[in-house]
């Protein structure tokens, strides 16, 4: 008797615990969230606008659609700055400052 009932409170506990972890495919529907996402703003984004920046928590953690945007915006931003630090060691003239030619050339 005692055996059926370990076996019953098993069975029960792992239904529960696949129910909460999502094993019976049946989709989570979209956390609501109590605020509006708030955008990050347009042009280059500053120290504060990261410092500032909330995600909202889901059931398994942060929105990852959310957390994507971010990700993505900030992936143009800094190749956008890469370009334009390598627009700016190129000079006017288009070739490298500072490099080894500059050096010879000095004297």
């Amino acid at each position: 008797m005692i055996v059926l009932e370990l076996c019953v409170v098993v069975v029960l506990v792992g239904l529960t615990a696949a129910a909460v972890l999502g094993k019976f495919g049946g989709d989570w529907s979209d956390p609501v969230s109590s605020r509006r996402q708030e955008q990050l703003p347009d042009g280059h984004l500053g120290r504060d606008d990261l410092l500032a920046l909330r995600f909202d928590q889901g059931l398994r953690g942060y929105r990852m659609d959310q957390v994507d945007a971010v990700i993505t915006r900030l992936t143009e931003e800094l190749e956008d700055r890469d370009r334009q630090l390598a627009s700016l060691r190129r000079g006017p003239e288009g070739r490298s400052e500072g490099g080894p030619d500059a050096e010879s050339s000095g004297g």
